[in-house]
């Protein structure tokens, strides 16, 4: 039985190695005195900025409720017209019912403005976060965005949309107007990815300040917008009772300043215009 000042020594050579830093062979690595924040006694207000150029963010929002009652009640109409066309042969879905949504009735509906103001917004945060030493002139840019199409899907529990990405545009969106009761996923360390969208990301290698994918277990009302090159997929769900639909609608836009429209210069989509009779100028 150790004596009591053998003890004493043990816990003072126990503390003295808990304030190193070791790898995981145990070889003492040298630590920084600086890092330890001893001695320092001034305070400082500083403004700090996070500079992220080189990836898009997903802007994710809330639909105002008149918004999202419209387009519920739009979706209701068209799901019901047996002529409704069916978009499913251009999506990446194994979903059985993806219908288009016509532009016409956005218009008449009030609801496409909303729409092309929400792309603009999301441009010029994107446009800001990838030149922050160009804030001001891209505020006071114009940019023009057009929707290209929108289209419903009606997911039942089985169904899913692989890993994949949206071509011949620069924004993708999708906003959620039922989601069901869902069965808890089986294994309680992935919760959340039954019924989930996840956007995924090479942009990075990093995984001690980032990591490559981000799983969102949607609610109604939820609007999402990203680059459309952003990988993303929708995982199957299960339900045993109450209505077992998660209906979304998803669009694809494209956009362009004001400036390049009026130089002349194109989009990088199919070599075509964005013209300001597409949309409204911020």
């Amino acid at each position: 039985m150790p004596t009591r000042q053998e003890r004493r020594r043990q816990e003072r050579l126990t503390k003295k190695k808990e304030s190193k830093l070791f790898d995981k062979d145990g070889n003492q690595l040298e630590a920084r005195q600086w890092a330890t924040g001893i001695g320092k006694e001034k305070t400082y207000e500083m403004h700090i900025d996070l500079i992220q150029p080189w990836s898009v963010p997903i802007f994710k929002t809330t639909l105002p409720p008149d918004v999202l009652q419209m387009m519920t009640e739009i979706s209701d109409q068209i799901i019901a017209d047996k002529d409704a066309e069916t978009w499913g042969p251009n999506l990446a879905g194994q979903i059985e019912t993806e219908l288009k949504v016509e532009h016409e009735i956005l218009k008449q509906t009030g609801v496409m403005g909303f729409f092309m103001g929400a792309i603009r917004e999301f441009v010029i945060r994107c446009k800001m976060q990838q030149m922050p030493d160009r804030i001001p002139e891209i505020r006071a840019e114009q940019w023009l965005t057009q929707m290209l199409t929108m289209w419903i899907i009606s997911q039942q529990p089985g169904e899913y949309n692989p890993i994949h990405l949206h071509t011949q545009c620069t924004v993708s969106a999708v906003m959620y107007l039922k989601v069901p009761k869902m069965v808890p996923s089986k294994k309680e360390h992935r919760p959340y990815d039954d019924g989930s969208i996840s956007f995924i990301s090479n942009a990075s290698t990093d995984i001690d300040f980032s990591v490559p994918n981000y799983t969102i277990r949607p609610k109604v009302g939820d609007f999402f917008m990203f680059g459309a090159h952003q990988l993303h997929l929708v995982y199957p769900y299960r339900c045993e009772e109450g209505d077992p639909e998660r209906r979304s609608i998803s669009f694809n836009a494209v956009f362009q300043s004001k400036s390049d429209y009026d130089r002349g210069k194109k989009v990088n989509i199919d070599n075509a215009t964005v013209k300001p009779g597409d949309s409204r100028p911020s």
